[in-house]
């Protein structure tokens, strides 16, 4: 099939009008899922941080946050009160499910 471009005196294929419309043209998402999960993660974080929790970074995993924090803050963080603090201030972030990584606990790094 051989395609062609519309000049004076052709007309374009049916449905092609390139008529300006009356609505105004939707905003273009570049960055999509990106942008929104990185304002996921830090709505997390900040609500985190309010409690005191300075170090717990929040990954992003669709549903799932998962949560990486110092070792020394392990117990406290699935202890109650804090355990439901932890709870509500991930999940008001938008996440359905909140998981703690054992193996990604750290301490700050000196230096």
């Amino acid at each position: 099939m051989t395609m062609r471009a519309a000049g004076p005196g052709t007309s374009s294929p049916p449905g092609d009008d390139h008529e300006p419309s009356d609505q105004p043209a939707e905003p273009v998402d570049v960055l999509g899922p990106v942008a929104d999960e990185a304002v996921q993660i830090e709505a997390a974080e900040s609500e985190l941080r309010r409690l005191g929790l300075e170090e717990i970074r929040v990954r992003h995993h669709g549903d799932l946050a998962r949560l990486e924090a110092p070792h020394r803050d392990l117990t406290a963080l699935a202890a109650e009160p804090l355990r439901g603090e932890v709870l509500r201030a991930v999940r008001s972030a938008g996440f359905r499910s909140v998981a703690v990584d054992l193996d990604a606990a750290t301490e700050p790094h000196d230096g």
